[in-house]
């Protein structure tokens, strides 16, 4: 007859627990109770997750929750499939499949808790109404309004909610506002209400047109969001950009100087002259 040590057994059972969502210690307690059949008090739990700590298990308690963090090993994912996980990303957020987004954000919190790297540092906070708010009216279409602090100042706008981002480790949400693609950072977030306004029937950001000149032309990579609209005789090329986020655009822009121009959107071309007319004044130009 095969022996099992019991200990081990509630280890494992606990882990399997965590995999798939953060407890608290009550909830863990009465959690594994009805897992294993028999009552875990809370000194049992502590044992079993210091025993996974010295194992090298990342275990930590946030916002008085256990959260499962990181495993010592793991999965590692090819470029083909980590390829795969941004399409059915960006093809959720285009459609504005809702449901699907969550989904897709919570398969990726369990492949991170499975996987010896990080595929993704998004972590929304659970239960925060805030993030409940802006994923209820991406799923159901509805307008947001969102308060948030910028430069010390209080800001309210309306705007249709995208997606969850980040900027490199810090949560933000997506909106589209005044027809541009907005990032604006979790922890500046005062609150996201959910508006009685239904959303705009097109939530991607404004499509931008740029020309591209010279060796640029013939040597420009075309990222995945966009597309060639035009070859010139000149042997330019004219390109139609349509989901990326107008600051991190049109800083890239701005590296190819004079062999790049933006075309329209025209408050975009205006704010890329202003950015070159301020550059310029820092060198009494």
């Amino acid at each position: 007859m095969l022996k099992v040590n019991i200990s081990s057994l509630r280890v494992l059972q606990m882990l399997q627990l965590l995999f798939e969502k953060n407890y608290t210690m009550n909830e863990l307690m009465a959690a594994l109770s009805e897992v294993s059949g028999e009552r875990c008090s809370n000194f049992l739990i502590s044992k079993y997750i210091n025993t996974c700590r010295f194992c090298g298990i990342d275990i930590q308690k946030i916002d008085g929750k256990y959260t499962l963090l990181k495993l010592p090993f793991g999965i590692e994912f090819s470029d083909d499939v980590l390829n795969l996980l941004d399409e059915i990303r960006d093809y959720s957020s285009e459609m504005r499949l809702g449901k699907n987004i969550r989904a897709y954000n919570s398969l990726l919190a369990k492949i991170n808790r499975r996987s010896d790297r990080y595929y993704s540092k998004i972590a929304p906070p659970e239960d925060d109404k805030n993030i409940q708010n802006f994923e209820y009216a991406v799923e159901n279409g509805w307008k947001v309004n969102v308060t948030y602090i910028a430069e010390g100042n209080s800001n309210l706008i309306i705007c249709d909610p995208l997606e969850l981002s980040c900027v490199e480790d810090t949560l933000a949400i997506v909106v589209n506002y005044n027809g541009e693609r907005k990032k604006i950072l979790y922890k500046d977030i005062a609150s996201i209400a959910v508006s009685t306004v239904k959303s705009s029937g097109n939530l991607l950001s404004t499509s931008v047109i740029f020309k591209l000149q010279n060796a640029l032309a013939r040597r420009y990579t075309l990222r995945p969001e966009e597309k060639v609209v035009g070859i010139n005789d000149d042997g330019s090329i004219t390109v139609l950009n349509k989901t990326e986020d107008k600051q991190s655009l049109l800083n890239r822009l701005l590296k190819y100087d004079s062999m790049c121009e933006v075309i329209s959107p025209r408050a975009y071309k205006k704010e890329m002259k202003n950015i070159i007319d301020k550059t310029l004044a820092n060198y009494g130009k």
